[in-house]
């Protein structure tokens, strides 16, 4: 961005077109026929739901979401796809059956809820059963279930599902807990069994005649990492903005294109002497004469204040260091004895010429979800492509 550039504000700048690219390479990944379900929960990953969902909706088949705040959301945006609520919901059920947007059941109260609901028609139902996450649903699988009575449960809530008046079995669905572990090793091992317990949930369901259209398995992490978890339909999150759920599943996927990138505007600029202590506390100090250089950026804004004197950013063509304690509205950069630097010049923090997402969220003692999402409202979301 120019020097010209008269915004005050922190932005994060999104590229749609390296959201579609990312799309179509996760669709390079899996068999023909496969739905493709992009997560768009937290505001779209901090990306912004309100542009990102309408750009993504000509190359996806449907979209996931963790609230029905956000599946409503997406309804009045126009989004028409398939819409599935991840957790259990107990408000607004009737809302939701109205707008079509399929819910997950995990247990009896689930099920209840939906029928007290007294929606007009039948919920779209997803159940969700806990291959191994041990997060939602009923436990199925070895060592949870040595006995078999977990899959008896599940039986028998598919069963309750199908007979209900107020619902519609749908789905079946469980999520992979370590498919994205550094340690490849540890990765396949958690899910070969978890895709042994949910092989065996769809056998029984088969048995039972109660088998639903779509079973799905594979996150992010599973669509790059273990084809043989893709089933009917895949659910990237993380993928889909271009970024890896961890350090093993980056090796495997070098084709995503990170899509935000995360600048702010140079305030105010000075020369320091040698000696000179910066921020609260004075916990910087100038080790050299430099040019110092404060933005518009804090820890209010979603940048972590775990930076402190260890962040990196770039300014045209200067690398720079955090200098003292991040705060709340603002962040001051080293930026070097010789830097050209002016008012107005864009401090790049994430993305582009800065560092990257995860080395933001490495350096932060974070992961690349929590920085992403961590975005706050008042980073003006801006668009390309």
């Amino acid at each position: 961005m120019s020097r010209s550039a008269s915004s005050d504000a922190p932005h994060a700048i999104v590229d749609l077109t390296a959201l579609a690219a990312n799309v179509a390479a996760l669709r390079a990944r899996i068999a023909p026929g496969t739905r493709l379900m992009a997560a768009v929960k937290a505001d779209a990953y901090g990306h912004g739901v309100a542009r990102v969902a309408p750009a993504l909706s000509a190359f996806v088949d449907a979209f996931g979401v963790a609230t029905a705040e956000e599946a409503l959301e997406l309804r009045a945006l126009g989004i028409a796809q398939d819409v599935l609520v991840f957790g259990p919901v107990r408000a607004r059920i009737a809302e939701l059956v109205a707008a079509d947007v399929a819910l997950t059941v995990a247990g009896p109260d689930d099920l209840d809820a939906i029928a007290r609901a007294a929606a007009p028609g039948r919920a779209r139902v997803h159940l969700k059963v806990d291959t191994g996450m041990g997060r939602l649903g009923t436990p199925v699988g070895a060592p949870s279930d040595a006995s078999g009575s977990g899959l008896r449960t599940v039986l028998e809530l598919a069963a309750a599902v199908d007979r209900g008046r107020a619902s519609l079995l749908e789905g079946v669905w469980s999520h992979l807990a370590s498919a994205d572990d550094p340690d490849a090793a540890v990765a396949d091992s958690s899910a070969d069994a978890q895709i042994a317990a949910f092989r065996e949930v769809l056998q029984a369901l088969d048995a039972s005649s109660l088998r639903p259209p779509m079973a799905h398995l594979a996150n992010s992490a599973g669509v790059i990492a273990r084809p043989d978890a893709q089933f009917d339909l895949v659910r990237p999150g993380i993928a889909v903005y271009g970024q890896p759920p961890s350090p093993h599943v980056a090796g495997l996927a070098p084709e995503l294109r990170p899509a935000l990138t995360l600048d702010a505007p140079v305030t105010f600029v000075k020369r320091l002497p040698a000696g000179a202590p910066i921020g609260y506390g004075g916990t910087w100090i100038a080790q050299r004469a430099t040019v110092l250089a404060t933005v518009r950026l804090g820890y209010a804004d979603g940048y972590p204040r775990s930076l402190s004197s260890r962040g990196l950013a770039s300014v045209g063509d200067h690398h720079a260091r955090v200098a003292g304690r991040v705060c709340m509205d603002q962040v001051m950069l080293d930026v070097g004895p010789d830097a050209d630097v002016a008012l107005g010049d864009r401090a790049v923090f994430v993305g582009g010429a800065g560092p990257s997402a995860v080395a933001v969220a490495e350096a932060a003692g974070s992961f690349v979800y929590e920085l992403l999402t961590g975005l706050g409202a008042r980073v003006a979301r801006r668009y390309v492509g």
